[in-house]
Parts: structure tokens; sequence; C-alpha cells
């Protein structure tokens, strides 16, 4: 709290010497360029002048006030002898794990990462779905609080080499918090991943997540049903189980049985038997799956479907006379089916058993307090063209402010496509229809695709176009460019003919697979040009023609789907396709 004497000079009051964030933003706020002067008091001290409001006197209310010399040539380091021996200084390594937690929690994070990188660690969080760095220790340090960590986990802390998995509770700020931990052996070392989930935050609805009224009607309309199958597919970090969650929390468990079989076990849920996979003892997805069926359920609620064994236990409690609930990693609702017929389940079963497929993303929310709106440019306009009619007048830009420590975004929104399996789109997947066929045909109908999803949260101001073309739209260019095309075998002309030998890029990190692939292009007569990642493409590209591109998708530096972007921005054609 900034306090005044009689001359009018301006002190900070602080209760806590050993913030470092706070006095570096007291000194970021100084306008003449001198370090302010700060007192510190106890925290009842500093509250009293708040009970007393503006205006108020210091003397009687701050007793023991000590002036706090900041050594200049120093900035890292502030003492006060007054303050007596902290609980830093007893007990350094749990002190140091509380105040990670803390801050992020305050920061928002979901994730953190202690990462090790030579002779040092790096602590990173993960805010609004990207990584930002946050301090860096010594590598001795790091090794002590990841070994506090994992031993307050019940994990080994001997073992540094095979991958351990463990959670715990704890509470921050009087808030129960339950911290899901891995850990990962690295050549640099041994790396920890901490997940942090509010286990008594109030449950969001559907949309309050993101969805359209529509999309959540048709939704707790289908959970409500006796038997079927309903899907949420995404990637890793899209926010699948917490939709289900929200898709559970309108099933009425006191009538009916709901079973779970989670890994692990993330919210609880009233009513329902909830039941976690524990490898160490023995219980395995199988295992459980296999005693579900003699507990009676009305409904499964499986955490992902991961292999055939899943996958096919899912299936066959929807088929018989149970609702089954579940999550899948695909892209998209369409190709879902596909996934499941390469995980062994045969298209017809898999039709005569989904209800819907919920597909879904991530994308960051402009922060609603310094967002800007401006009109759209033509960079933007050509960029949403293919995915509307109608290409909205205005957009939002992120600029930052101090609520949203300045990234100009403020928390995450999902953008869903949900499909819903009726006959027309059931016989189009028995008889092996292309997924842009199937797409097609939703499109046709009037279906809200995630491709026009993410335009609506564009039209409404909520997401940048930036943002959302990046996490949504790239993917879904090819299939929208067909759509709008919808070209017939008749009225697409003859290919020009051009020479056998084709120009083909090879985009891969991996030596021995470029060397491979080479080897059976140029076998084939074809010349051949390997790049090692994205960059290095396209600077080939700019060098000389090329009829095709073969790329990874992992990659150091931009990946495979950055150099997909980069390529469609810069409108980059095949002249044989042309």
């Amino acid at each position: 709290v900034p306090v005044a004497d009689a001359a009018g000079k301006t002190s900070f009051v602080l209760s806590n010497p050993f913030d470092w964030e706070l006095l570096d933003l007291l000194d970021a706020m100084s306008t003449d360029g001198k370090t302010p002067e700060l007192l510190v008091s106890e925290p009842r001290n500093i509250l009293s002048l708040f009970q007393r409001g503006p205006g108020s006197t210091v003397e009687g209310v701050l007793p023991e006030i000590r002036v706090l010399p900041l050594d200049d040539d120093q900035p890292g380091t502030r003492s006060s002898p007054a303050v007596p021996e902290l609980e830093s200084q007893k007990h350094p390594v749990p002190h140091m794990a509380s105040t990670i937690l803390q801050k992020a929690v305050f920061e928002r994070a979901s994730d953190i990462h202690i990462e090790p990188n030579g002779a040092e660690a790096i602590v990173r969080f993960r805010v609004d779905g990207e990584m930002k760095d946050i301090l860096t220790l010594k590598k001795r340090t790091s090794t002590m609080l990841i070994s506090h960590l994992k031993a307050t986990a019940g994990l080994d802390i001997a073992e540094k080499r095979r991958p351990q998995d463990g959670s715990l509770e704890v509470l921050i700020d009087g808030n129960p918090l339950k911290l899901r931990l891995a850990t990962a052996s690295t050549p640099e070392g041994e790396n920890l991943t901490v997940r942090l989930l509010e286990t008594q935050a109030k449950r969001k609805t559907l949309k309050e997540l993101g969805m359209s009224d529509e999309q959540a009607a048709t939704l707790i309309e289908l959970v409500h049903r006796t038997h079927g199958l309903i899907a949420v597919v995404g990637p890793t970090g899209s926010g699948k189980t917490t939709t289900l969650y929200s898709l559970l929390g309108h099933v009425d468990c006191s009538t009916r049985n709901l079973i779970s079989v989670e890994d692990p076990v993330e919210y609880r849920i009233p009513y329902a038997n909830q039941q976690q996979v524990n490898e160490k003892a023995g219980i395995t997805f199988e295992t459980l799956l296999r005693s579900v069926v003699r507990q009676d359920p009305d409904i499964l609620f499986l955490g992902e479907m991961r292999d055939q064994s899943s996958a096919r236990s899912a299936v066959d409690f929807a088929s018989t006379g149970h609702m089954t609930i579940t999550t899948l990693h695909t892209s998209n609702a369409t190709t879902a089916v596909f996934r499941l017929e390469r995980m062994g389940i045969d298209r017809g079963t898999a039709t005569d058993t989904v209800l819907a497929i919920v597909a879904q993303r991530l994308v960051k929310k402009l922060c609603p307090y310094c967002k800007e709106k401006v009109a759209t440019s033509p960079e933007e306009a050509a960029m949403l063209s293919p995915f509307t009619d109608a290409v909205p007048a205005e957009v939002a830009h992120p600029v930052g402010c101090l609520k949203c420590s300045n990234s100009g975004y403020h928390g995450r929104e999902g953008i869903f496509e949900v499909l819903t399996f009726d006959n027309t789109i059931r016989e189009m997947v028995r008889s092996e229809q292309p997924v842009s066929a199937i797409r097609q045909a939703l499109r046709m109908r009037g279906e809200v695709l995630i491709s026009h999803h993410a335009v609506e949260k564009i039209r409404n101001l909520v997401c940048s176009p930036g943002n959302v073309y990046e996490k949504v739209l790239v993917e879904e260019t090819d299939s929208e460019t067909h759509a709008v095309a919808q070209p017939t075998a008749a009225s697409l002309p003859a290919p020009a003919p051009g020479p056998s030998r084709r120009h083909v890029l090879i985009v891969d990190d991996d030596e021995d697979i470029c060397r491979m692939v080479t080897h059976l292009l140029e076998s084939a007569g074809h010349r051949v040009t390997a790049a090692e990642d994205a960059v290095s493409a396209l600077l080939e590209m700019g060098k000389s023609h090329v009829d095709l591109i073969i790329s990874d998708v992992n990659m150091p530096g931009l990946d495979g789907f950055k150099l997909v972007e980069l390529i469609s921005r810069r409108a980059w054609t095949c002249p044989w396709c042309s």
C-alpha cells in the first residue's frame, strides 16, 4: 500500500520484502528513475490501514517500520536485519515448491514444467495453451525440487530413468488443488511435468465452455438415451475430459448407475462409482472393463479409447443396451469413424453404435478489457473467405493490459463440431465415401462444422483471426476449398502433359528416412531434394520449382503444420494442378 509523510514523500509498505516480482514491478513504475523507499510491517498492520481508509495517518498503526535498503549493484539481493528467520531459510526446497505452485495458480497456469538444460533447469508454465519461461534454477536445486515433489506424491525418488506417474492434493490459498505428476528421462536429466486441477471448482456448463445453444441441447438430449456411444475427439490438451465432465453433470446419477474407468480420476462426480487404473497393483483398463459388466451399469464413462481392446469394449457396451461416453484422439468428427476402423472396429458396427461425435479445439480468448476492434484487413478477409460467404467487417486484435499480464488474452474457449449420426450419414460411411464427401454432405444440409463455429467466434469478437486460423482453420483449408469449388469429373480440365521426371522435396530431420525415401523416388526416375526442417524447405522452394512436398510433422523449429500454413499464406500452388 502506498503511504505519504507530512512532506508528501511517497513510500510503499509491504509485508514480504522477498517478493522479487513485486519489487521489480515497483522499480519499473518509478517515474524519476529512483528506487522507491520500502517499509516493512506485519500483514495485520497493513490491513488496519484499509480499515481506516484513505487519508489516515501511519503513526500508531505501523509501530515497527524498518526502511529496507536496495543495493543497486546487486538487484537480486534485498535484506532486512529486523525480519526474523524465514520459512525459506529453514526449509528452502519445500518453500520453493510452495512458491512455484502459488505463482502457477496466480498466473492461471494449467501445467508446470521443470526441464533440465545443461548445468541449469528451466521452470516453465503453460498459460492459455502456450509455454512461458518463469525462472532458472541450478541443476542441483532442480534435482532437489523434483525429488521433493516426487516424494510427496509417493513416487520412487531413486528411480530416475523409468517414467513415473503420481498425484497428490495440496491447499493453495485455502483452495484444494490436485496435482498430477509425470516424470521422464532425458539426456540432460530427469524432467517433471505437473498438471494443476481444481477439483472443487464449480463445473462449467456446456455453453460456458463455448458450445452454441443448439449444440448443447443436442448433446443433453442424447446423453439421456438408454444406449449408444458418444465420443469427444480432439488432440491432447484440447479439453475433451472437461467437456465430458460437463456433459455428465446433466445425468442424474441418483437414479442411473454411472461407472467410470479413468486414468486417473480427475474430478469427483456425485453418486458415481469412479474407478482408477493402477498399473503397479495390476489394475489395468482391461481388468476394470471386465469387472464393469458385473456391476449392472446404466452408463459407462471410459476415459479414453486408447487401443483395440478398449475400443472393442466401448462399442460392445454401447451395442448391448448401455450408454457409453468416451474420448478419442483424432482431428475432426468425420475422421473418428475411420480411426475406429484402424483400431479394429468395422464401419458397420461403428455406425450402428455411434450416436454422436463431438470434435473440439481450444483457442485463446481475447482480454475483454483491452481488445481492440479494427476493420478486417484484406489479408484477413482472404484468410476467412474460404469458410464463410459473409466475412465480418470488424475483427478484434489483442493489445495487452495489467489484467491480462500484457498478453492480450485471458483464458481459453472451446470451438466445437457436433456430428449426429442419422441414416444418411450411416449409409455414406458404410459405402466407404471419402471424408471430404461426408463433410460436404453435412455442409449442404446446414450442419455447423468446426470451421463455421470458429468463424462465429471471430465474428463475435471473442477470438482473434490469427489464433483461430492457426489452431483450427489451417487444418480445414483443404476440405473447405474442395467444398467451394465442388468440381465434377466431367467439369475438370484434362491435365496438361508434363515431364515424367518430377522434383520432390523431402522435409524430415531424420537422416535415415530422408535417405530411404530419396532412394525410392530416385529409383522411379524423379529428382529429389532433402531439407532437414521447414526453414530449409522454404529456402529450397525459393531456389527452384517443386512439384511435390513430403514433410514430417514433428521437426525442430517450425513443424510440418506450420510449413503448410506458410505455404498457403504465400498462395503457393502446384503448376501441374492449377
